[in-house]
């Protein structure tokens, strides 16, 4: 989930009420449950598995809810046409960068390493953006 927020909806008796089991991450806050319906909000959290209990008439059932950490591509950059630059982006782990499909010939993307790849320019008379994208695998114990 990339979400800062979800919602729990439990099934049944529309009296039961959403908790946080105990030992989940910290970050989580639930609000009020109305008619069976809580939203959870995320802050400062961490990657990882989140379980929240529905209880009604004495009976409880658990769901899992998995945060991801969204990466960060950086921020946009200029390079002169034969130049080089490095693109760096940011997340719980290290990532490959690919080319954005539709993207005009006259990039060289290298290899990936450690979530860095330099990207080169031939030589060109125009302005042109390209559009590199940062994907990271996210493995949650």
């Amino acid at each position: 989930m990339f979400r800062s927020s979800t919602i729990l909806t439990g099934t049944g008796p529309n009296t039961g009420t959403w908790s946080s089991q105990t030992g989940n991450p910290s970050g989580a806050v639930i609000g009020t449950t109305i008619n069976g319906v809580a939203p959870v909000t995320f802050t400062n959290s961490s990657a990882g598995n989140y379980f929240f209990i529905y209880t009604a008439d004495g009976c409880t059932d658990t769901t899992r809810v998995t945060v991801m950490v969204k990466p960060s591509a950086g921020v946009d950059q200029n390079i002169c046409a034969g130049g080089t630059t490095l693109l760096t982006g940011t997340g719980p782990n290290t990532g490959t960068w690919t080319s954005q499909s539709g993207n005009p010939a006259g990039a060289n993307l290298g290899s990936t390493m450690s979530g860095v790849a330099m990207v080169s320019l031939q030589m060109l008379h125009l302005e042109i953006t390209f559009s590199f994208i940062l994907q990271m695998v996210v493995l949650i114990p």
